[in-house]
């Protein structure tokens, strides 16, 4: 059991192996990753412990419009285009460090799961 002041750990990496994997596998992965980080965002500025903060505000403005940005990109389908889908969410996994407990620790996890998935075959 951790505390609320741990980060939710993972204790195994279940993505396959980077060469098995097509440019539109790896955008898939991307996009997954990035769509779980906004809904745990939705999830914690609809909670009733949401602060509006400059910070908290600047973090949600920028993990939405960076995977709003997301969105707008085509399916890849060389590996420099996924590396476009990564530097498009890149800013998202800078935002967000674990250093507070409560609301916040799924988002955490989300977030490592998406900078795991942009790092897959790099």
């Amino acid at each position: 059991m951790r505390d609320a002041d741990t980060p939710p750990q993972e204790l195994s990496n279940d993505q396959p192996h980077p060469a098995a994997l097509t440019p539109q596998q790896r955008a898939d992965l991307i996009r997954a990753a990035a769509a779980e980080v906004r809904e745990r965002v939705q999830e914690w500025r609809n909670h009733p412990g949401w602060r509006n903060t400059p910070v908290n505000s600047h973090r949600h403005e920028t993990t939405v419009n960076a995977i709003d940005a997301l969105g707008q990109l085509p399916d890849p389908d060389t590996e420099e285009a996924v590396a476009r889908l990564a530097d498009v969410v890149r800013p998202v996994v800078v935002e967000w460090r674990p250093s507070r407990p409560g609301p916040e620790q799924p988002i955490y996890a989300a977030v490592e799961r998406l900078r795991r998935s942009i790092t897959v075959g790099t």
